[in-house]
């Protein structure tokens, strides 16, 4: 039991740390630099290399899923039993950002020590499962399942990142209090002069951010450039890690300006965004897509996939800037539309940065802290604003302090 407003200490818990190419370990970073920057004790637990902060947990190899996470540069970790014991020991809460074999062990040790525990719904079966070839609903629904009754289902909370992923989790049969909390957008992702922002040499710049993996579909957008008016124009910059990287480079090597490929710290971004014309996200499944709202708030226009299985079409600003999920055809129809307007282009810069703002950073924090108080403080007054920002919203939630 925690004093009214008092400062929290927190125990972290997540597979990877020291790697940025995974969204949800740079959403937990930020958090965690935020909440102790408010007074509260944050603590990692994680695989990886010794740091402040932090606790290093052994790694774990998993046969099938081993090799592909390797090539994402995600490793998973052991549940080390004596370690975890102790942070259960030495903190207030434990939020848990994954439910692999380390979160499902934490969650059990949790609830047996009486600590409670607050998990993220980062990853959805689909992430797993089309990474391997698996397709199958039964599957799919299967993976869901054994997510909500080994891990979400036995969680005091459970964060959402965007109404979708709550829909969806519940849709497969989550009954614990749910609140949806936007990754959030920090301050430094903003319009910045252009002469800070890398030279192409007059071309069209068309960027894409995010793992190299078969759900991302840059395929897609690779073969869409190829089919483009402005093909000879355009200069396709990919971003990121992952299993796909030699399959997309030779698929590139047949574009007048074959693909510029870069892997880059969260930071190392912000100019790419401000250079580029277009960001174009072809991904078929997300629970929301921080590297687009990041691109919005630097005033990228962002063309984004509407996909079932897709949160990001919630940032889209108009109909024009979206496209049929794994539709060769649609996608290059939209690309020249825009290509074809660079005054109209130029012009979306403005209300994609303004849209952007209904998802800043600070906000989520402050769900989160009220989440937080509401599963540490038992007698702590009820009711997130559901209509506080476009990222709100909440069912069996608390209240922000």
């Amino acid at each position: 039991m925690v004093a009214p407003g008092a400062p929290l200490r927190i125990a972290m818990v997540l597979d990877a740390w020291d790697d940025t190419n995974n969204g949800a370990v740079v959403s937990t970073r930020r958090f965690a630099e935020l909440l102790r920057e408010r007074g509260h004790t944050v603590d990692i637990y994680a695989t990886g290399e010794p740091a402040p902060h932090k606790v290093v947990l052994p790694p774990l190899r998993i046969p099938v899923f081993g090799p592909i996470m390797d090539k994402m540069r995600f490793p998973f970790a052991w549940p080390d039993r004596r370690i975890l014991g102790e942070a259960l020991a030495t903190h207030d809460l434990v939020h848990s950002q994954f439910t692999f074999y380390l979160g499902i062990r934490t969650i059990a040790m949790a609830r047996k020590a009486g600590v409670p525990v607050v998990t993220t719904f980062h990853v959805q079966a689909e992430h797993l499962l089309y990474n391997i070839g698996i397709r199958n609903q039964v599957a799919i629904d299967w993976l869901y399942r054994l997510f909500i009754r080994t891990g979400y289902g036995r969680s005091d909370h459970v964060i959402c990142p965007s109404r979708f992923a709550e829909e969806e989790i519940r849709r497969h049969g989550l009954q614990a209090p749910t609140t949806v909390i936007s990754n959030g957008l920090p301050p430094e992702y903003r319009p910045i002069p252009r002469e800070q922002c890398p030279d192409f040499g007059g071309k069209l710049v068309v960027l894409s951010v995010g793992r190299l993996a078969r759900e991302k579909r840059q395929d897609l957008l690779v073969e869409a450039v190829r089919r483009s008016r402005h093909e000879s124009r355009i200069q396709l910059v990919l971003i990121g890690a992952g299993p796909l990287r030699a399959e997309l480079e030779a698929l590139g090597r047949s574009l007048t300006n074959p693909p510029i490929f870069l892997y880059l710290q969260p930071r190392e971004l912000i100019p790419y965004y401000n250079a580029a014309d277009l960001c174009v996200h072809a991904a078929e499944v997300e629970v929301e897509c921080m590297s687009v709202l990041e691109a919005m708030g630097c005033g990228c226009p962002c063309l984004i996939a509407r996909s079932p299985k897709s949160a990001t079409s919630q940032f889209a600003i108009s109909e024009e800037f979206l496209f049929q999920h794994g539709s060769l055809a649609d996608l290059s129809r939209r690309l020249d539309h825009w290509l074809d307007r660079p005054a109209e282009l130029r012009a979306a810069r403005e209300a994609h940065q303004l849209a952007a703002e209904g998802y800043r950073i600070e906000a989520s924090v402050e769900k989160l802290l009220a989440v937080y108080r509401a599963v540490t403080e038992p007698a702590a007054p009820a009711a997130v604003n559901p209509g506080a920002s476009p990222a709100a919203g909440s069912r069996g939630t608390p209240a922000a302090p």
